[in-house]
C-alpha cells in the first residue's frame, strides 16, 4: 500500500515539476552543466520506479536558466563503460567525458519503512569542495521531501541560489554508524552511536525461517557496518590472523596475483604490505593460521600455474622485517578450518592434470621443515577441501559434516556419508573456479566453480552452535552457463531447530557478490566481527575490477 501511494505521489510531483519548469524563468546563473548519476538503490523490495523518479525530480529542480542537466541518453552511454562503484574520482571522470561542471551521485537505502538518503555533488574542476548530504527517516513517505530538500541544499550551497527557509523532514537525524566514513569503524564510538540511534547489531535481527514452502520470510535489519575504501582488484579470498606476532589481528586478502596485508588501527584501515605474485601464478585462496606454532601466523596461498593445470601454492611467514616464503611450489590446495575440538587445523588436497581434486583430504602438520600429511579425514565421496565444515551443528553431541553440493544446497552428513538433511534453496555461490577437461553431461564445462566457506561456531555464547554461510543470488538462467553473473549477495546465520535449519539473522543485500569472508576480532575491541570481501565488478579487458572489505559487528 505504501509503495502504491508513493508511486502516485511521484507521478503528481513530476507532473507539477514539468509544468513549473516549462513556465518559470531562471535566474542569471553562470552557465553550468550538471550530470545526475542514477542513485544506487539498496532495498528489500523492487523500487525501480524510485530510481527513475529521483533522477527526474532532481533534473527538474536543478535545471534553472543557463544551468542544464546533461540528458539521460548521454549519461547512460558513458555509464555503460563504468563497472566500478561511483566515487568522487570516477564522478570527475564521468563529468570530464560529458564536459560537465558538476556530477551528482548517491544512494537511497530502504528497509521496511526506514529510509536513508546519501548524496554527493562533485565539482569536476575541483574549484569547490565536494558537497555532501545525508538524511534519515523512519517513514517511507519522506522520500519526496528529502529529495526536494537535497535539491534545495544544492541550489543554496553549490549555486548560491536562495530558496527560502525549509523545514527538514520530521524524522531526519544524525548520520548513523551504518553510514560512517569508510575508515571509521563501527566499533568504539561509532558502535555506541549506533546503539543510541537504535541501530541493531547483526545478531539482533528478528528470527525467520530459512526454507520456503509457505513459511514466512526472514526479517532483515539495517545492521551497522563498516566499509573500506575501494580496491581496484577482484578480491578472491580473505583471512584474519596475527601474521606479525604483535598480538593484533591483521586482514589478509588476495587478488589474482597480489597479496594485501592490512590492519584496522586508530580508526584507519592501514596498509602494512602489498606483495606481488609471480607473473605465471593465479591465486585462488588464502588462509591464515600459526600451524608451526612459533607465534607468527603463516599465510597460506593456494595458487595455480597460469595454465591452470598445476598447483603452485606457497606459504609466507613474517621474519621481523618482511614476509618470506617458508614453503614454495607446493602441490597442495590449502584450507584452514576450525576444529570441533577447538583451534585451527590446516587441510591439504592434491590434484592431477585430468582430475581437479584427487580423492583424499588430509590434515597437514609442520614436520621436518615442510607441511606434510598427518591424518586423512573421513569424508563422504564428492566433498573436496573447499566448502565444508565439521561440528555439532545439530547441538546433540554428534559431530556432523556440513557441505555444499554441486548446486550449492547445504547438506548435513554423518562421517559415513548418510544425509540427514538438505536445504531446498541454494546458498553459497562463487566466481572462483578451476579449469579442467570435463566429461559430457549436465555440467559439461571447462570451469569448476569452487564452493564458499562454512563456519560453525557458538556466536552468541549461549551454548549452542550456529552456522554462517554466504548467499549470492545468480541472475536468472545462470546455472548452466560457463560464465556466471550474480545479482546480489548477503550473509546468513542459521541454526538447527528440527526438522531443519532456520534463519537467525541475515545481513542486508549488497549489489555484486560476496567472494569470501572471515570471522574474528578485526578491530581489536574484544568482540568478533563478520568480515567479507565484496566484489562490485569482476573486471575485463575494458573495465577494471572493483572490490571492498565490509565488516559487521557480532555483539554478544
Amino acid at each position: 500500500m505504501k509503495t502504491e501511494v508513493l508511486k502516485q505521489l511521484f507521478g503528481l510531483v513530476l507532473l507539477f515539476s514539468v509544468v513549473v519548469l516549462a513556465a518559470g524563468g531562471g535566474m542569471a546563473d553562470e552557465p553550468s552543466r550538471v550530470v545526475i548519476v542514477p542513485f544506487k538503490m539498496n532495498a528489500d523490495r523492487d523500487l525501480s520506479f524510485l530510481k527513475e523518479g529521483i533522477v527526474d525530480m532532481l533534473t527538474s529542480r536543478l535545471s534553472c536558466g543557463n544551468r542544464v542537466v546533461v540528458g539521460r541518453e548521454d549519461t547512460d552511454h558513458v555509464l555503460a563503460d563504468i563497472s566500478a562503484p561511483v566515487n568522487e574520482e570516477i564522478a570527475r571522470a564521468i563529468g570530464t567525458r560529458l564536459r560537465a561542471d558538476y556530477v551528482l551521485f548517491g544512494s537511497l537505502t530502504i528497509f521496511g519503512n526506514s529510509i536513508s538518503l546519501d548524496a554527493k555533488m562533485v565539482d569536476v574542476h575541483q574549484k569547490k569542495p565536494t558537497f555532501t548530504f545525508f538524511k534519515q527517516s523512519k517513514e517511507i513517505d519522506e522520500v519526496i521531501p528529502q529529495i526536494d530538500l537535497l535539491a534545495a541544499r544544492i541550489n543554496e550551497t553549490v549555486f548560491g541560489r536562495p530558496v527560502g527557509s525549509r523545514r527538514p523532514p520530521a524524522h531526519a537525524g544524525k548520520r548513523p554508524a551504518t553510514y560512517v566514513h569508510p575508515e571509521s569503524l563501527l566499533a568504539g564510538e561509532s558502535s555506541d552511536q549506533a546503539k543510541a540511534l537504535g541501530v541493531k547489531p547483526v545478531p539482533a535481527m528478528g528470527p525467520g525461517l530459512a526454507e520456503s514452502g509457505g513459511m514466512r520470510p526472514a526479517d532483515t535489519a539495517s545492521a551497522a557496518f563498516w566499509e573500506s575504501r575501494g580496491f581496484k582488484a577482484f578480491i578472491k579470498g580473505i583471512a584474519l590472523g596475527d601474521v606479525d606476532g604483535d598480538s593484533k589481528i591483521e586482514t589478509v586478502f588476495i587478488g589474482d596475483r597480489r597479496i594485501y596485508v592490512y590492519r584496522y588501527e586508530n580508526k584507519k584501515f592501514l596498509k602494512l604490505r602489498e606483495l606481488a605474485g609471480k607473473r605465471y601464478q593465479k591465486f585462488i585462496g588464502v588462509d591464515v593460521a600459526d600451524i608451526n606454532d612459533n607465534g607468527y601466523a603463516e599465510i597460506f596461498v593456494t595458487s595455480l600455474k597460469s595454465a591452470g593445470q598445476r598447483l603452485d601454492s606457497f606459504v609466507l611467514e613474517w621474519d621481523g622485517d618482511a614476509f618470506r616464503p617458508v614453503s614454495e611450489d607446493d602441490s597442495w590446495y590449502y584450507r584452514v578450518i576450525e576444529s570441533p575440538e577447538g583451534g585451527k587445523i590446516l587441510l591439504g588436497q592434491k590434484r592431477r592434470m585430468d582430475d581437479p581434486f584427487v580423492s583424499g583430504v588430509y590434515q597437514l602438520a609442520w614436520r621436518n621443515g615442510e607441511y606434510g600429511p598427518e591424518e586423512r579425514l573421513t569424508l563422504p565421496r564428492g566433498i573436496n577441501i573447499f566448502g565444508f565444515a565439521l561440528g555439532d551443528v545439530m547441538n546433540n553431541g554428534r559431530q556432523m559434516i556440513v557441505a555444499f553440493d554441486k548446486r550449492d544446497h547445504i547438506r548435513l552428513l554423518t562421517p559415513s556419508g548418510d544425509e540427514q538433511w538438505k536445504s531446498d534453496k541454494s546458498y553459497g555461490g562463487s566466481m572462483n573456479y578451476l579449469k579442467f577437461s570435463s566429461q559430457a553431461g549436465e555440467y559439461d564445462t571447462d570451469r569448476l566453480y569452487l564452493p564458499q566457506r562454512i563456519f560453525i561456531r557458538d556466536l552468541d555464547s549461549n551454548g549452542t552452535h550456529e552456522m554462517v554461510v554466504v548467499s549470492n543470488e545468480l541472475s536468472r538462467g545462470q546455472w548452466f552457463r560457463r560464465l556466471r553473473k550474480f545479482k546480489n549477495g548477503h550473509m546468513e546465520c542459521l541454526s538447527w531447530k528440527g526438522p531443519g535449519l532456520t534463519l537467525n539473522w541475515q545481513t542486508p543485500k549488497i549489489s555484486g557478490h560476496i567472494s569470501d569472508y572471515a570471522i574474528g576480532d578485526f578491530d581489536h575491541d574484544g568482540r568478533d566481527e563478520l568480515v567479507a570481501a565484496v566484489v562490485a565488478a569482476k573486471g575485463s579487458a575494458l573495465s577494471g575490477a572493483g572490490s571492498s572489505i565490509i565488516g559487521y559487528e557480532l555483539i554478544k
